[in-house]
């Protein structure tokens, strides 16, 4: 049989290899132990660190939080039993992309996960609080966040809820 003689069916074999590879992988992001590492070492939510990405009008907020799944159930980590609140009380839409699986934690453990959300210039003018399962968490103070001040297509990285520009 020639099928494997040729160059195509074996970048293709290498491009599949990798792409099974990769679905494989943990869908929790190893965070490094940082200034919010000590604080709150009981709570069930914790801030590890925040970054915002903006993208002309809009910005892409990634949060990494530790989360302790009480339940005897794995939490996939999707709405509705996980929101970001902005001040005007109404959910900010999570950024989903198609090849990247929602975070889950699994039953009775803790783990570091990575939670994407798309926010509007409007969302930064007020509080944002996460909320998995009745558990809150104060992402950002009352303090405004200007995007225009924020240059396009470079993160921004924050370990607490005071943001500064």
């Amino acid at each position: 049989m020639r099928l494997f003689q040729r160059f195509e069916v074996w970048v293709l074999l290498l491009v599949g290899g990798i792409v099974i590879w990769w679905s494989f992988q943990s869908n929790t992001t190893p965070v490094e132990d940082g200034p919010v590492a000590g604080m709150n070492a009981d709570s069930p939510l914790q801030l590890r660190r925040c970054t915002l990405e903006r993208d002309f009008g809009n910005a892409r907020l990634d949060l990494e939080v530790r989360y302790k799944n009480t339940s005897p159930r794995p939490l996939s980590m999707q709405p509705p039993d996980v929101r970001l609140i902005n001040a005007a009380g109404k959910d900010v839409p999570p950024f989903i992309l198609p090849v990247e699986r929602p975070a889950s934690v699994e039953a009775q453990t803790t783990s570091d996960i990575r939670l994407r959300f798309w926010l509007e210039k409007a969302d930064l003018t007020g509080p944002l609080t996460l909320d998995i399962r009745g558990q809150k968490l104060e992402v950002k103070n009352h303090t405004p966040f200007d995007l225009e001040k924020l240059e396009n297509a470079k993160p921004k990285l924050w370990t607490k809820s005071a943001w500064t520009q």
